[in-house]
């Protein structure tokens, strides 16, 4: 079967996405590059961290953003993972007399 006449796949995801730009002979890097990202920049697309990233491998495939990548992908921040901080707070090591010092002072 010839290679240019593969159908595209019905759904993106990062390794098709990946797969299609080396059956382009093309790099993630070099994408990158090309579009004047620092050189992670469309490693972290794929994992839906850079948009400007995103953008570019879009671009160099030709293939509009919403079909490449899935819709949910970039609309939350990474800011939205991050999980409260379960530890009560307690007392500082500021406040808190060393036992040392206590002892001094009773004595």
């Amino acid at each position: 079967m010839n290679r240019a006449a593969t159908k595209p796949p019905a759904e993106w995801d990062r390794h098709t996405i990946k797969a299609e730009v080396h059956r382009r002979g093309l790099s993630l890097s070099g994408i990158a590059r090309d579009a004047d990202l620092p050189e992670s920049a469309c490693r972290l697309a794929l994992m839906g961290m850079n948009r400007k990233g995103a953008d570019a491998i879009a671009a160099a495939l030709g293939i509009p953003f919403d079909t490449l990548f899935p819709k949910d992908m970039f609309v939350r921040s990474r800011s939205s993972h991050a999980k409260p901080n379960a530890k009560p707070g307690g007392p500082s090591r500021k406040n808190r007399a060393d036992r040392s010092d206590s002892a001094r002072v009773s004595a």
